[in-house]
């Protein structure tokens, strides 16, 4: 628990501030693109590395359209250990308690079939309507995993409010594998893919030690929904709130970034988001949702040729599109970026911009964790520890913020945390369950910026845990 506080304290650092206690309104979007240094040394390698940003402007705000939300609840005969299934029931009715009363919400549930234990309707007075809390509280484990045939059902409860303008969006717990209907990854994340075709962004909480993390990171992924990896089921009434406070915060929607750069200067690739490249010397990242929550980025890695005349030079044009939640408009944005030259190695050093330096070693990280997965999963062991080494050596060369003399505390915790990783596979040549899930979860949150749960909501006296059998 201690490292996880520590990653936490990295990403707050790092990301943007929580905004716990977000209104609901949306704000105009700021966009700014920025080199790691503004300096290229002449002689050197001309690698440079741009951050296109988008955060919220501060102070701008506006009526946010309704939202409609499918929370689709696994209550296979699994969910009735350690209480999961009861704890998931209290999740579900926080998220009611921060949705408007406007907002439109389904609840579907899946054991070996799948029912629509709440039809569409506005949440009203959300865990204070006894009907709707009924429903919720009288749901009891049983039976197996219909996971495929529980998000289909609740796309299709969500596609009629999407079309009318409402913003949907598919909140999925599982505690186990799909073993009913299909249950293979490319058929499940196929209905990812679905989906995000649909504006649908579809959110994953896994539960405990059984479930697929790779199949759940990977149906997040498809939409730019949150990943969430539960191991004590009593937190899942934070992780449930704490995805309805995106939702109801969300600024922009379908966000795109493209990167194009003149003649000299080569686009390599993006760094921890993936990215397309249709066009000649230019990349592409999608990264769909932007939240009051905080901002949100892509790097790029470009190789500058040297100039040996000019004294500066254009490496990029980059684009922001959007679509503005409260209208359906689709807005746009460009921005130009210039670097200059130096012969001066130390006027470059002392020239480089230590957030953009920091976030991009975040990003590697993310890659880094990634690849150890596939290593370990292979067999290779050594590979992966070699690995996790490495990126543990490049983190301790960082050099210290400028004027302070002394490493940021993220950066330990970093080399802590990929140490302890490294360690994990030396004593056993594989990892466990949860050290696995872990890691996957800490790279997606690195890559994708999403800020973690990190306090419990009060619970009022409306969806307590003591859930009496009647209320079953």
């Amino acid at each position: 628990m201690e490292r996880r506080g520590s990653f936490r304290k990295a990403l707050g650092i790092l990301g943007a501030a929580l905004v716990l206690g977000w209104s609901g309104a949306t704000a105009a979007v700021e966009f700014d693109v920025a080199a790691d240094t503004p300096l290229v040394v002449r002689s050197g390698e001309g690698k440079v590395i741009v951050r296109a940003l988008v955060r919220p402007e501060a102070g701008r705000r506006q009526e946010r359209a309704p939202l409609a939300v499918a929370l689709v609840l696994d209550k296979s005969g699994s969910m009735e250990a350690d209480g999961k299934l009861e704890h998931a029931k209290i999740g579900a009715l926080e998220a009611l308690q921060v949705l408007d009363p406007r907002d439109m919400v389904t609840v579907v549930t899946y054991d070996s079939s799948v029912r629509v234990a709440v039809r569409p309707r506005e949440v009203g007075q959300g865990a204070r309507d006894s009907r709707l809390t009924r429903a919720i509280r009288r749901l009891s484990p049983q039976g197996n995993t219909a996971l495929y045939e529980g998000v289909l059902v609740a796309m299709e409860e969500l596609l009629p409010f999407a079309e009318e303008g409402y913003i949907p969006r598919l909140v999925l717990l599982s505690d186990g594998q799909a073993n009913v209907g299909p249950t293979s990854r490319g058929e499940i994340q196929a209905l990812g893919r679905q989906c995000a075709q649909e504006g649908i962004t579809l959110t994953t909480i896994g539960l405990g030690l059984d479930y697929n993390e790779d199949l759940m990171t990977a149906l997040a992924s498809s939409s730019g929904g949150n990943a969430y990896f539960v191991h004590e089921p009593s937190t899942l009434p934070e992780i449930f709130g704490r995805d309805m406070k995106d939702a109801v915060s969300i600024v922009a929607r379908r966000v795109r970034i493209k990167l194009r750069c003149p003649e000299g200067v080569r686009p390599v690739r993006s760094l921890g988001r993936t990215a397309t490249a249709e066009e000649e010397n230019s990349l592409e990242v999608t990264i769909e949702n932007l939240y009051g929550s905080g901002e949100k980025y892509a790097l790029f890695e470009l190789e500058v040729s040297p100039d040996e005349e000019a004294l500066s030079r254009d490496i990029a044009t980059v684009e922001l599109s959007y679509v503005d939640p409260a209208t359906g408009k689709e807005l746009r944005e460009e921005r130009r970026l210039a670097v200059s030259f130096t012969d001066s190695e130390g006027e470059a050093s002392r020239a480089r911009r230590e957030e953009i330096v920091s976030q991009t070693a975040l990003a590697l990280n993310a890659e880094a964790r990634e690849k150890v997965l596939d290593l370990v999963d292979e067999g290779n062991a050594q590979e992966a520890r070699k690995l996790l080494h490495q990126r543990q050596q490049a983190l301790a060369a960082m050099p210290a913020a400028p004027g302070s003399g002394v490493a940021p505390s993220w950066l330990s915790d970093e080399i802590g945390a990929l140490g302890i990783l490294e360690e994990s596979i030396a004593s056993s040549g594989t990892l466990s369950s949860y050290a696995r899930k872990q890691a996957l979860n800490d790279a997606y949150v690195q890559k994708n910026q999403q800020v973690p749960a990190t306090t419990s909501p009060d619970l009022s006296p409306d969806i307590s845990p003591d859930i009496s059998p009647d209320q079953r």
